[in-house]
C-alpha cells in the first residue's frame, strides 16, 4: 500500500471541480502529532465522467480518497500512453475500472480505497 492520495480536484468531464476547504486534523494517537490527512468519501455515481466513461483525480490537497460504489472492481494498473478526450494525459497514471465501464484515473504515487460502505 502507499501513502494517501492528494487531490486538488476532480475532473468531470471537461470541468475540474475544486475540492477546497478540507483541513488535516491532528491524530491524538501519534505521539509526533503530526498531521494525517482528511478522508474524502466520493460516490462514483456522483462522479461525472466524460464521454469516454473516464474520470481522472489529481494531486495536490493532501487528503485520502475513498471511492463508494457497488460495483466491482473489473481491472486496474498503470496507464500507458493515454491522453483523456478532454486533452488530459494520463500516461503513467494509476486506473482503476469499475463493472459498468467507468476509469478512474489518480497519480501512481497514492492510493485509492474503494469501498462499499456510506
Amino acid at each position: 500500500m502507499g501513502t494517501g492520495i492528494r487531490i486538488p480536484g476532480i475532473t468531470a468531464g471537461d470541468e475540474p471541480i475544486a475540492l477546497g476547504g478540507l483541513e488535516q486534523q491532528p491524530s491524538t494517537t501519534d505521539l509526533n502529532h503530526s498531521m494525517q490527512p482528511a478522508t474524502l468519501s466520493l460516490s462514483l455515481g456522483d462522479l461525472i465522467p466524460d464521454a469516454r466513461n473516464e474520470i481522472v483525480i489529481l494531486d495536490g490537497s493532501g487528503s485520502n480518497l475513498a471511492v463508494v460504489t457497488d460495483n466491482a472492481v473489473s481491472s486496474h494498473g498503470i496507464a500507458g500512453n493515454h491522453v483523456t478526450v478532454t486533452g488530459f494525459d494520463v500516461s503513467g497514471f494509476a486506473y482503476c475500472t469499475f463493472d459498468g465501464g467507468v476509469t478512474v484515473f489518480y497519480p501512481a504515487t497514492h492510493r485509492l480505497i474503494v469501498t462499499n460502505d456510506t
